[in-house]
């Protein structure tokens, strides 16, 4: 009788076993066990917090969910994207739009008057809209991505925001069937698209009468938010395309070798990137403190300061590590508060400070940094410290990044001058 091996028998069993058995927490390293008692921590947050300082808060959750969407694609296959905030402003006004000027009017046509589940559900349909806006955006910058790279391709990505800063200026008045209602320009949408939950106000969905209720409800819905991209984020990455995007980074060449082609993956990524920033834009205009469908909150001052400090909070962190755009995020924010408050003239400045000092003191980002402590610390005590010393020698992800860009530019220049 022929024994049975490893291939053979009910493959979606064993696929499904191997999924479970990644996701069992005692499989897991200790920066991720970390990682989820710092989620853990973060939904604790209201019971610290001041209405006020809750606010605050909120608005982190969302610049950590933009740091996730760039580090998806930038950090985990290198390639580098200057103009996050594209993916930003489709899913902001994408959701806007589709409630506004296409399900409310509807619904208004139908004769039906939307209660608190009409609202809630309403809202739902303008996240999925705007989610699917962004990763159209995905896929607009993830095909050129199959023919461009290194500077070619940062470059496509930069002005991608900035011609849709013109585009909603160029249908302020009405872009047809898409937006009969205009884009509004640059002052953005006039009319914020109904809220999840509000102070007296007749566009929410539930109505609440003190201030600290409304902030707790915005901060655990937003907090929700992040936990679902969480999810999405460390599944993909802890899958075979996560190894491939990873790879893509490392040597694309070599994932050409072995029969594979990157330019699905690198579509994949771009387009997983650009929904989960969508995304998170989408439930801010709903969810967010003093969210509103306009330039100022989706590009950030100056049409690129959003998308320029997205990357510097995945530096900090680490690039190549989801849970690092949380503490890169938690970093950025603090400095920010701190250099804001005692000199608000220089508000600039903890972008630019904080960026140099993890460029020069910590190449590979605060949360590899102390994850090779850790090692260290732990081989010490097994008396293994040669074997991990040689292992640490490894350049750090920006390092490779940043390398194999150099390479890309000086062949773009040699074969300039040939």
């Amino acid at each position: 009788m022929a024994t049975e091996t490893p291939l053979e028998g009910d493959v979606d069993r064993r696929r499904r076993r191997a999924v479970v058995e990644k996701l069992l927490l005692r499989d897991l390293a200790l920066r991720h066990r970390l990682g989820i008692l710092g989620v853990g921590l973060l939904g604790l947050v209201p019971l610290l917090a001041q209405p006020r300082e809750l606010n605050q808060f909120t608005s982190v959750l969302y610049l950590m969910m933009f740091a996730i969407s760039w580090d998806v694609v930038s950090g985990y296959t290198g390639q580098l994207s200057f103009g996050h905030a594209f993916f930003f402003a489709l899913g902001g006004y994408g959701t806007s739009v589709t409630v506004n000027q296409h399900l409310l009017p509807l619904a208004g046509d139908l004769g039906l008057t939307l209660g608190p589940v009409g609202t809630v559900l309403v809202i739902l349909g303008g996240i999925v809209g705007g989610t699917l806006v962004a990763a159209l955006g995905g896929v607009l910058i993830g095909v050129p991505a199959l023919r461009l790279d290194g500077p070619y391709l940062s470059l496509v990505t930069l002005i991608a925001p900035l011609l849709l800063y013109q585009s909603l200026i160029i249908f302020s008045e009405s872009l047809p069937v898409l937006a009969p209602g205009g884009l509004g320009g640059t002052s953005g949408l006039l009319n914020a698209p109904p809220s999840f939950v509000g102070i007296g106000e007749l566009n929410t969905a539930v109505t609440v009468d003190q201030q600290w209720v409304g902030a707790v409800a915005r901060y655990y819905i937003s907090f929700l938010a992040l936990l679902i991209v969480l999810a999405v984020t460390y599944g993909v990455t802890r899958s075979a395309a996560g190894s491939v995007f990873t790879a893509i980074r490392e040597d694309e060449d070599a994932v050409r070798s072995v029969g594979m082609n990157p330019a699905k993956f690198k579509i994949f990524a771009f387009v997983l990137s650009a929904a989960i920033g969508g995304f998170a834009a989408a439930v801010w205009m709903h969810a967010g403190p003093n969210a509103a469908p306009n330039t100022e909150n989706l590009f950030g001052s100056g049409r690129i300061n959003l998308s320029i400090n997205v990357i510097v909070v995945a530096i900090i962190g680490g690039m190549g590590t989801i849970v690092g755009s949380i503490v890169g995020a938690l970093f950025f924010a603090f400095a920010d508060a701190v250099v804001g408050g005692l000199v608000p003239n220089l508000k600039p400045l903890p972008t630019f400070l904080l960026g140099m000092l993890a460029l020069v003191f910590l190449p590979r980002g605060v949360v590899p940094e102390l994850t090779r402590f850790g090692r260290r610390l732990l081989a010490w005590r097994r008396g293994e410290v040669d074997r991990l010393l040689e292992r640490d020698r490894s350049p750090s992800t920006l390092k490779r990044t940043a390398e194999k860009y150099r390479e890309e530019i000086e062949e773009i220049v040699g074969g300039e001058s040939r």
